[in-house]
């Protein structure tokens, strides 16, 4: 990344045995940062049901100059796994394209920076990486959702991951060029704990989100408990065996009935769990799905509408892919669940950054559009300084 200026060279970094020499502990706060970024970025509309901006790609494209080579890949895969937990798609097809995604992308932006030094800026870096993504991501697309349409999305995706990656690019460079939080960590050294949020308190008050609506405040209350009530009873080890194993299971199903009731007990059973979930946007994107597929004609012609056949080998293959990914997606909500803990060094990461993130979540509503890049840093700094 781009080096602090002259103002944050000179921030009131102590020259004091420093928490970043712990690059597990750095490993873990950046990891923690990918989870929070992921979970803005998941709540953001997308054309395509694994099409990602890239926000979350900003603690990779600063760990690039951070972190060792091997803690800089770990990074890279707690983020896929941290998000895929809470995101409830560890067992999808989502999990498949991000983590493909994400570590050929890493290891592409940690080759070009290291063998092209500083000569190439970050920018150039996050372009490499976000194209690179969306090749790969449209690779695997191609021989599990879409079959040949692929190719014709193609340019747009990777047009995408350009546009994108330009931005993120550019803010990173911005980011780094600007946190004090950033500039201590490249130096080692640490910072003298953030002031009191009491200053930014009555700004923060004034832009409390507003209430949910009484009717909607009560269905989040019963889905509460049913979560509560299952984590009681379900121990998380067990439910995630669970979930791998009826996977498999339903993966070797072939006919649409089977996968339909299939569909149809997961989304039971994702409900039993209290877990969040959307049917109209399950209906958007197999719908979407299954258009796709009709755009390639194979078998015999159903009807038509206007330019377009409705062939029937096209609708049943459609129809096949639009089940399997969505079943696959309310499995993984169903036996995944927060709690869930990993074996090893990873698993230590994992539930550390977990930690992070909840310290993250109740500092979010301090960040501002406006004043972002600033907020940002406070936000790594109190939750540094208070770990």
């Amino acid at each position: 990344m781009q080096a602090p200026t002259d103002t944050l060279r000179n921030a009131p970094c102590r020259t004091v045995a420093s928490r970043f020499s712990n690059t597990p502990d750095v490993t873990a706060l950046l990891a923690a940062f990918c989870f929070f970024l992921s979970a803005v970025e998941y709540m953001l509309p997308k054309p395509l049901p694994f099409m990602r901006l890239g926000i979350a790609n900003l603690p990779i494209l600063l760990a690039v100059d951070l972190l060792p080579f091997r803690w800089f890949l770990l990074l890279a895969a707690a983020k896929v796994v941290g998000m895929s937990i809470i995101s409830g798609t560890l067992f999808s097809y989502v999990a498949l394209f991000s983590l493909a995604g994400t570590m050929v992308a890493a290891l592409v932006m940690r080759g070009i920076r290291k063998s092209g030094r500083q000569a190439v800026s970050p920018v150039g870096i996050s372009i490499a990486g976000a194209v690179t993504s969306n090749a790969i991501q449209m690779l695997i697309a191609r021989y599990v959702i879409f079959g040949e349409v692929a190719w014709l999305i193609a340019p747009l995706f990777l047009a995408t991951g350009l546009i994108t990656g330009t931005a993120m690019g550019l803010f990173a460079a911005h980011f780094a060029a600007n946190s004090q939080w950033y500039a201590c960590a490249l130096k080692g050294t640490e910072f003298s704990p953030p002031a009191s949020s009491g200053t930014q308190s009555s700004d923060t008050a004034a832009r409390r989100p507003k209430q949910k609506s009484a009717r909607a405040q009560r269905r989040d209350s019963r889905r509460m408990k049913r979560r509560e009530a299952y984590e009681a009873r379900i121990n998380a080890v067990y439910s995630a065996l669970a979930g791998i194993a009826v996977a498999v299971f339903f993966l070797f199903q072939r006919g649409l009935f089977p996968k339909t009731i299939f569909l149809v007990g997961f989304i039971l059973w994702a409900w039993l769990a209290g877990k969040r979930f959307s049917l109209s946007s399950t209906l958007v994107v197999s719908l979407g799905i299954v258009a796709a597929n009709l755009l390639i004609p194979s078998g015999r012609v159903l009807a038509r509408i206007g330019p377009l056949a409705i062939t029937e080998l096209a609708l049943i293959e459609g129809i096949s892919k639009a089940l399997t990914f969505e079943g696959l997606m309310y499995l993984s909500k169903a036996a995944i669940m927060p709690s869930l803990r990993f074996p090893g060094r990873f698993g230590i990461i994992i539930a550390q950054a977990f930690r992070y993130y909840d310290r993250i979540i109740e500092y979010r509503e301090g960040l501002r559009p406006k004043s972002f890049v600033r907020d940002i840093d406070l936000l790594l700094q109190k939750v540094w300084a208070q770990a």
